[in-house]
């Protein structure tokens, strides 16, 4: 198994992990189209990070991927893209248009808002791993891997937010991997969710 940056090449299989992986989810629902724009805007815009998990054959079969200073980033990416990833939702709009209005333009730019108390804190927006392989550490290399990256391009901390409803094996996995959980908001589309932090070492908590 290795862990590199994400190529060109890699999407269209970055893209079919995201949709096994997470097939009920919203931004799933909006088609490979959209995921596409997604994961290139992480992998090739500025301060973005996208790291890909590859098998012995060169198969991608898990992803990590976010922002290094996310305010920046989903910005410039609402500024510059907005009209293109509304573009690409359009199957998704078709098929379920109050819904979709209603929640796109917060799902795919929303920051997680950094915790005011940490600086220079990266984002973590998305990590998954094909199903058959769940069970084998991928997430926890991949995890490991990703931390190591942005902090080596400057970050000092690291967040995320998951769901705290019927999610207790993952919040147990990050919790795990040194993680605390800051604290708890609902999104603006009624989902309880949890910020959790990690400070890496030799940084403080301001």
């Amino acid at each position: 198994m290795t862990i590199r940056d994400a190529t060109e090449n890699d999407l269209p299989q970055i893209v079919a992990v995201h949709q096994r992986a997470f097939d009920s989810f919203f931004l799933t629902k909006l088609g490979p189209n959209f995921l596409h724009q997604l994961y290139d805007a992480f992998a090739f815009r500025r301060g973005g990070v996208l790291r890909v998990l590859c098998n012995e054959d060169g198969r991608v079969v898990g992803f990590a991927g976010g922002a290094i200073d996310p305010d920046s980033f989903f910005q410039g990416l609402k500024k510059e893209k907005g009209f293109v990833f509304l573009i690409r939702s359009i199957p998704g709009l078709l098929k379920n248009p109050i819904l979709v209005l209603k929640k796109l333009w917060y799902a795919v730019f929303y920051k997680g808002e950094v915790p005011s108390t940490l600086s220079q804190a990266a984002l973590l927006s998305s990590i998954g791993v094909e199903p058959e392989m769940v069970g084998k550490s991928l997430g926890k290399k991949l995890l490991a891997d990703f931390e190591e990256v942005v902090h080596s391009r400057g970050a000092s901390s690291l967040y995320l937010t998951t769901d705290k409803l019927g999610n207790d094996n993952v919040v147990a996995f990050y919790i795990k991997s040194g993680y605390k959980i800051e604290s708890e908001f609902v999104q603006a589309d009624g989902r309880n969710m949890l910020r959790l932090i990690k400070i890496f070492n030799g940084a403080s908590n301001e």
